[in-house]
């Protein structure tokens, strides 16, 4: 190795391929068009059913990337075997759907190296586009536990990641299908690594629609991205009750509001957790709680509410 890569760290950029023959051609771009020099791009198709794998076989001979097929279903399985394959000492995964700017990874290896903490990854903004093309800037909580609970804590392609961090939190958890980055970053921050927060949006996280868990399987999504929240939530009581105490209402009240979601797919598990955590709990108006919505729960209670709320469209 040179002096000059040693005086730079390795980035390997990790790219799950399933079924995105239409969008790994610009994803792909993103990455080699970066302005930083010591990139290792690994693409791994993931079983895909389309012409995915031949694109990034005509992909490959252009721009002489890593190319892996993974045999096990799911991108968590991917990103392992693309963390396996890395020679890196920084991560970034990207979905195949979304772009990197040119300066991302420039920008967050000069953050890492001015900051004063022993970084251990960086939890960055975004710029999100919609089904309907509608395009808002993201900026992530400073609250570790708040951002998580929140989803509001950055996500897998805007995120950085230290690569000796994940080989010894044994990576991502392949039995997941949904919540899979904040299951990851909750068990991060579970071993007390350091962030940095980075707010500057250099990532373009494009929504899919088809073929996303969460619109195949939304009772199993929400099921699973309540099951972490609750796991935050005993963790924080259990380990962190200074904290759980001075953000009692804060949390009760995502939860509150998360339930209202799943209610819609899993009545009796939603029901179930309203009972156990939240019973007692008189929620506020907030983005996805409107005020008439408070005026009838306060009369008739939760359950009567949500089934009120199916005639009549209430937030």
């Amino acid at each position: 190795m040179n002096s000059s890569i040693k005086n730079n760290f390795i980035v390997s950029v990790i790219i799950p391929c399933y079924n995105v023959v239409n969008y790994i051609n610009e994803c792909v771009k993103s990455v080699v068009n970066q302005d930083y020099e010591f990139i290792e791009l690994i693409c791994i198709d993931n079983a895909s059913t389309d012409n995915t794998y031949q694109k990034l076989t005509e992909l490959k001979s252009k721009y002489g990337f890593k190319l892996f097929q993974c045999t096990l279903p799911g991108a968590n399985n991917a990103r392992n075997l693309g963390i396996e394959k890395s020679s890196g000492l920084w991560i970034q995964f990207l979905d195949a759907d979304d772009i990197l700017y040119p300066s991302k990874i420039s920008h967050q290896i000069n953050l890492i190296k001015n900051s004063k903490k022993d970084v251990d990854f960086i939890v960055a903004s975004r710029f999100h586009k919609d089904l309907k093309q509608n395009i808002k800037t993201v900026i992530p909580s400073n609250d570790k536990f708040i951002g998580i609970l929140e989803s509001n804590f950055g996500t897998t392609s805007c995120n950085f990641f230290k690569a000796k961090t994940l080989i010894h939190l044994n990576g991502w958890d392949a039995n997941l299908k949904s919540s899979q980055e904040y299951d990851l970053m909750f068990r991060i921050i579970q071993h007390d690594y350091q962030f940095i927060i980075d707010l500057k949006p250099l990532t373009l996280i494009r929504e899919r629609g088809i073929g996303q868990i969460s619109y195949r399987n939304p009772k199993l999504k929400w099921n699973q991205f309540v099951d972490l929240r609750l796991d935050i939530i005993n963790y924080l009581k259990k380990e962190e009750s200074n904290y759980y105490l001075s953000n009692e209402i804060i949390i009760k009240q995502i939860l509150f509001d998360i339930i209202r979601i799943l209610i819609k797919y899993d009545e009796k598990r939603a029901l179930f957790i309203y009972n156990k955590y939240l019973i007692d709990f008189k929620p506020k108006k907030s983005l996805s709680t409107g005020f008439l919505y408070l005026l009838i729960f306060n009369i008739v209670g939760f359950r009567r509410t949500e089934k009120i709320k199916r005639f009549l469209s209430l937030n």
